[in-house]
């Protein structure tokens, strides 16, 4: 028994004190003050200057006059800095299309000259909150950096684009790259965007071809938190930021983001109190140590091929030309068959069976206790105490990858000769462990190549481990040795981002951490395969999933998204819309499902409740059509100065928006329509004429949309009570027009 401890401890502790230090890694450096040299980034001067553009917790769409205070604030600071600024109004749209009318700040040196490193950060907000950590916290690290580089001299000049219309649609990049004036010499974008409000500053995103990039990032930055597998992963989502803009317009590209604190992403919570020193000091020191490193750097001497690359819990970046990684992975497995070439390979098949079951059985009893975790969470996806539904996860990977070795534990202890037939064995066999991990790790290795061919981003995840395994493998080292080896080196690879999963994915997909818990104990499960040791993991999973079952699933301090809506439409009665009806919500007003009329290209259920006119003197939206042939332009105006325009229509496809294209559609973007309607969305505007290609007939429906609306003192207090906030757009009041245009030749 003291052996088996001094055996537990020997791999456990590694791994423990390598999740402890992620964990405080993940907490970011220490914040500089405000007497720190005048080359180096302080957010405490960064947070001065933050307060002043998001203190006073108003929010700043595109298009409003608080949003014109933050740009005339904004365009202040760099002139003081001796910047020449430029600002560029322009009507912009992209492939959605969303559209409008966008206000950047160009800032540059009164020398700059050639190639330009550019700096970006955009400063609107959502309707819903005061954007200070998105993207304020950009903002303000883009003007501390201003002061810190402005008596420098590189080899290419550093530029600030502080862009306008980002939350409405991107608007203020594409409203950049579509004036060859101001984006000819933009070479490299330097984007900072934030999707929480704290967290390590994660380099998440490059341009394609990124091996020059990643070589110059390695080197010069104090602190990395930088991973090809959320590059491999991100290139496969539908999901934008202002670099999408800029990777089409074929500029080269970084992307910093912190994507912790979700609860309070894009609500009123997104305010000055909730911004992260850290996270601000370690957002400065990233973006200013890449500029500089650009800056000085031969910006035409590009790579045509991309990295696999990771950091070492933010100590440095290890990083290969991503061609390689196969031919590593290869090479690996061909030395691990000559390590393990005396051992029983009928033996090391049940390390492969088991290392399958593992994956298995983790889907299946994470999903299990997953469900249970979130039966009261009523669809809330990040809950306000998370950290029982996460252990539970990580006890349940545990106790899968434990019971799935116990489970072939016999069979490998007969197939190394070690028992003979029928007779009973207590305990595993140093040969059967050594099988066992041997077959696990030719697992490994397969996992990496699949992914090498795949998503070669992601191969490094599953190639480290197997790789270190394969070298103890060939040092002939002892099976603690290897497993404790082996293990740390995958704790140090999957901690950093375990830590973030939740964050990132929330409880809907949380049955990821089982997966990647279980596939990580895989290295040391052999060691310790009792089926005792997996009900004892499972117990704890299901005490964990009932402790979160049982506690609240959203607080004042963090609380649940729900955003209301006044309609008043032409063709039905006014109402007040929801799409999440609360108990108190539903004390306070009659709510019953929704006409499916009012929104026909919605698909998921709604609640109306009868709503009072529109208030005199506020007049709605007007449509007007006109047909010429195969085409048909549609002209909305707001009579009210609403902040947003919107079209929808079924029957045709956008061929210009007040005379503009819009931008080409990505090719990782599906096109997006809902229901067979698709929709033109247009920012700051008192009016848009779209023109459709449409020879049938044509079903459209206008709408105005205001932030904030005249809602019963009822409806506050239902959301204080249950602990609601607006998110997104917010609370917003819109009005609404239809007309039907018929088809070509029609009578």
């Amino acid at each position: 028994m003291r052996g088996d401890m001094r055996r537990f401890a020997a791999v456990a502790v590694p791994v423990l004190l390598v999740l402890l230090l992620a964990i405080w890694r993940a907490e970011g450096p220490v914040p500089k003050p405000a007497s720190a040299p005048p080359n180096e980034f302080s957010s405490v001067r960064a947070m001065a200057t933050l307060r002043e553009l998001a203190g006073s917790g108003t929010p700043h769409p595109i298009g409003t006059p608080a949003n014109k205070r933050v740009r005339d604030l904004v365009y202040a600071r760099l002139r003081a800095l001796g910047y020449k600024v430029d600002m560029q109004q322009k009507f912009a749209c992209t492939s959605l299309p969303a559209c409008g009318n966008t206000e950047n700040l160009i800032a540059k040196l009164p020398d700059a000259k050639g190639a330009e490193v550019v700096l970006v950060a955009h400063y609107d907000s959502v309707g819903a909150g005061p954007g200070a950590s998105d993207d304020g916290v950009g903002v303000a690290s883009l003007i501390e950096i201003a002061r810190a580089v402005k008596s420098e001299h590189h080899r290419n000049p550093i530029t600030f684009l502080i862009t306008d219309g980002e939350e409405g649609g991107l608007l203020g990049a594409e409203a950049f790259v579509a004036e060859d004036y101001f984006a000819r010499n933009a070479k490299v974008m330097i984007n900072i965007e934030n999707r929480g409000t704290y967290g390590p500053s994660n380099m998440f995103e490059t341009s394609r071809h990124n091996r020059w990039l990643i070589r110059r990032l390695a080197r010069s930055l104090e602190r990395p938190h930088a991973t090809s597998f959320f590059y491999a992963i991100y290139n496969l989502l539908p999901n934008d930021t202002d670099v999408t803009v800029f990777k089409r317009a074929g500029k080269a590209a970084v992307n910093f983001a912190a994507i912790r604190g979700v609860n309070w992403y894009h609500t009123p919570l997104d305010n000055f109190a909730h911004v992260n020193a850290r996270t601000l000091e370690h957002h400065g020191d990233n973006l200013l140590a890449t500029a500089r490193a650009l800056a000085d750097t031969d910006l035409d001497a590009q790579s045509k091929d991309d990295a696999s690359y990771f950091d070492i819990l933010q100590f440095t970046m290890i990083w290969w030309p991503a061609g390689a990684t196969i031919w590593i992975c290869v090479a690996s497995l061909v030395l691990l068959v000559f390590a393990a070439r005396k051992t029983n390979p009928r033996a090391m098949t049940f390390g492969v069976l088991a290392m399958f079951a593992t994956i298995l059985l983790s889907m299946f009893a994470g999903g299990v206790v997953s469900w249970l975790a979130r039966l009261r969470s009523d669809g809330v996806n990040w809950v306000a105490h998370p950290l029982p539904s996460i252990l539970a996860m990580a006890l349940i990977g545990i106790a899968a990858s434990v019971c799935a070795a116990a489970l072939f534990r016999r069979g490998a202890v007969r197939a190394s000769g070690a028992s003979p037939e029928g007779a009973p064995e207590a305990r595993t066999t140093p040969a059967a462990e050594r099988a066992m991990l041997f077959g696990a790790a030719f697992v490994w290795h397969a996992i990496a190549f699949v992914l090498a061919i795949t998503i070669t981003g992601a191969s490094y995840l599953f190639l480290v481990p197997a790789l270190v395994l394969t070298i103890c493998a060939l040092a002939r080292v002892n099976d603690t040795v290897m497993s404790a080896v082996t293990a740390t080196a995958a704790a140090i690879i999957f901690c950093p981002l375990v830590i973030l999963f939740y964050d990132a994915l929330g409880g809907r997909m949380m049955t990821v951490i089982a997966i990647f818990m279980a596939i990580l104990t895989s290295l040391v499960a052999p060691l310790f395969a009792q089926l005792r040791l997996a009900a004892v993991a499972a117990t704890l999973a299901i005490a964990c999933a009932i402790i979160a079952l049982v506690s609240p699933q959203w607080s004042r301090e963090k609380p649940r998204f729900l955003s209301l809506a006044y309609v008043s439409d032409r063709t039905l009665s006014p109402v007040w819309v929801t799409p999440i009806l609360t108990p108190t919500l539903q004390a306070a007003a009659p709510f019953k499902p929704a006409d499916p009329r009012l929104t026909p290209w919605y698909r998921g259920q709604q609640w109306t409740a009868p709503a009072p006119p529109l208030p005199f003197g506020l007049r709605p939206v007007e449509m007007s059509a006109q047909r010429d042939g195969q085409t048909v332009l549609i002209d909305v105006r707001t009579r009210r100065q609403a902040n947003r325009i919107t079209l929808a229509f079924r029957g045709g496809t956008v061929l210009t928006v007040n005379g503009v294209k819009p931008a080409p559609l990505s090719a990782r973007h599906r096109d997006q329509s809902f229901n067979g309607w698709r929709f033109v969305i247009a920012q700051n505007v008192e009016e848009i004429a779209v023109r459709i290609q449409a020879p049938g007939e044509v079903e459209a429906i206008a709408s105005d949309l205001t932030f904030g609306f005249w809602s019963p003192s009822s409806f506050a207090v239902a959301r204080e009570i249950s602990n609601t906030v607006p998110q997104g757009d917010g609370d917003v009041a819109i009005t609404r027009d239809r007309m039907k245009i018929a088809a070509a030749g029609s009578p």
